[in-house]
């Protein structure tokens, strides 16, 4: 098993805290988001690490970690970030965004799941987006609803209320042998909507890792979900930073991430 951190975006929103440096490499309480993510795979046993880079990436020196560039960081997102990396593709991977950091329990519960293709989902993602963004958290939740058996139905379009909404997506999956094959199947396929307008996105190259699962469950894909109770946080603007250290200085912050931060 090996793990895939995408780490190649500069982090526009946190520019004033980014400008020297990728996202990833963000300080929160004495250490860098993609150290943190680093030691919870290495506890959970998973030491083949790559980290796909783009913005900075000289900056990124960390020991015990493979390296890909994605040299078109500016101009493409998560899917095309992850492809950088597709010849170096083990039996399964992890895949996991580097603007995140989540406890050991949240990694463990996916490193279980059985599933194709599995996918994080937060139970408790509307009232964290409700302290986090307060009356606007609207804006920033996306829809999430599931089958009966857990099964992801439809992942990341906007909505106007959070009726319906099951969960939220937290930029963390695994793929086994078989869920490789079938997103890079799709990927290759639509290839020619590289430059086009493809799903949601302006482009097959800006396209989010939710506009592919959802072309997937469009297709008949199963893609399962592995749900959490809190136990993680997103580092996306200035705002988050400042709030989670607020959180952090009033004893806050443990209703989100545990004594293992």
């Amino acid at each position: 098993m090996q793990a895939i951190i995408l780490a190649a975006g500069m982090g526009k929103r946190l520019v004033e805290l980014t400008k020297e440096s990728p996202k990833c490499l963000l300080n929160f309480l004495g250490k860098s988001l993609i150290e943190r993510q680093i030691a919870n795979f290495n506890i959970c046993g998973i030491r083949d690490i790559i980290v796909v880079a783009g913005y900075r990436e000289e900056k990124i020196a960390l020991p015990c970690i493979r390296k890909v560039i994605n040299p078109y960081y500016d101009t493409t997102n998560m899917v095309e970030s992850l492809f950088c990396s597709e010849s170096l593709w083990d039996d399964t991977i992890i895949v996991s965004y580097g603007d995140i950091i989540y406890e050991k329990k949240v990694l463990e519960s996916m490193m279980r799941s059985k599933d194709d293709i599995s996918v994080i989902i937060d139970k408790n993602g509307v009232g964290y987006f409700k302290d986090r963004f307060k009356d606007a958290y609207l804006k920033h939740l996306e829809s999430l609803r599931l089958s009966p058996e857990g099964n992801i139905l439809n992942i990341g379009e906007t909505v106007s209320s959070a009726d319906g909404v099951q969960g939220q997506y937290i930029g963390l999956l695994k793929f086994n042998k078989k869920g490789m094959s079938d997103i890079s199947s799709i990927y290759h396929r639509d290839k020619e909507f590289y430059d086009k307008p493809w799903m949601r996105s302006r482009s097959l190259s800006q396209a989010y890792m939710t506009d592919v699962l959802q072309k997937m469950i469009d297709e008949g894909f199963a893609i399962g979900s592995v749900g959490i109770n809190g136990g993680w946080l997103e580092f996306d603007t200035v705002d988050d930073y400042k709030k989670y250290v607020n959180w952090h200085e009033k004893g806050m912050l443990k209703k989100y991430m545990g004594p293992s931060l």
